[in-house]
């Protein structure tokens, strides 16, 4: 019984030691991936990338810094494989020209913006932004978007596609903005 045991304890060492090497193996090649993607676009003087804090799960937790020839800096969040080709995810925008994004609901709050066709200010873009390469060629008009955001506390409301209220504002990229109140906060009721 004790032989037994010793073989199930390897048989589970080795299976979450290969999971944990599978894991971390990605997230460099998926970095490199995407540095390697950015950097040869058309007008990009530099892209930094970098991995957030759940490393082991390199899916979605890439982020990357994009600066252009003409000094325009963009930050993406949640960038990937699948933020390239033909059916792109989210274009999920951290910071731009200087100013953070910060969006709020009753239950949740994000510091980014979804920009692409599909995303809560995709309306904002015409024509849409259908991937990151597309955010970056078009970085003039993504900052110019995020510049003309209310400055936090003060927001405009947006209308989600479940009939969720949003409330969004901009601050300065690396401090920490005010949160605009919730819309469920019974406090600017205004009928009352």
């Amino acid at each position: 019984m004790v032989a037994g045991a010793r073989w199930c304890s390897s048989l589970a060492v080795a299976i979450a030691a290969g999971s944990v090497s599978a894991c971390t193996l990605a997230g460099p090649r998926e970095e490199a991936s995407v540095r390697e993607r950015l950097a040869a676009l058309e007008g990009v003087a530099s892209v930094e990338v970098s991995c957030g804090s759940g490393w082991l799960s390199p899916k979605g937790d890439v982020c990357v810094t994009v600066v252009t020839d003409a000094g325009k800096q963009l930050r993406f969040g949640d960038v990937g494989y699948d933020s390239f080709g033909t059916a792109p995810s989210r274009v999920r925008l951290v910071a731009a020209g200087g100013q953070s994004p910060l969006v709020v609901s009753c239950d949740s709050q994000s510091g980014f913006a979804d920009i692409d066709r599909s995303g809560l200010f995709g309306h904002h873009f015409s024509p849409a932004i259908e991937a990151v390469p597309e955010a970056v060629r078009r970085a003039a008009e993504v900052v110019e978007e995020l510049e003309f955001w209310p400055q936090c506390p003060q927001f405009w409301e947006v209308g989600g596609r479940q009939g969720t209220t949003y409330r969004y504002c901009a601050h300065p990229a690396g401090v920490a903005g005010e949160p605009p109140p919730r819309p469920c906060d019974q406090s600017l009721d205004r009928t009352k």
